[in-house]
């Protein structure tokens, strides 16, 4: 959650955070970016959290699982 809190803004993003959101397809981004175009920083706020809960909504078990065995070093 907190890679996409800061994820388009002027805050600097850490690398792991970058490469958090870096998981997030391109599809989901390019939604954002054209929801939140104009909008102030709270509703801008507002996509972005969105965007992690579609991008979570859309996992199937077995990619969910297989993704937390690898951001957690189990293989």
């Amino acid at each position: 959650m907190k890679a996409a809190l800061y994820y388009d803004t002027e805050d600097k993003q850490s690398d792991v955070e970058e490469k958090l959101m870096f998981l997030i397809s391109e599809n989901y981004k390019q939604a954002y970016h054209t929801y939140a175009d104009g909008k102030s920083e709270g509703e801008r706020l507002y996509l972005r959290l969105l965007l992690v809960t579609d991008y979570v909504c859309g996992m199937t078990d077995s990619y969910a699982k297989r993704l937390y065995q690898e951001l957690s070093g189990i293989d």
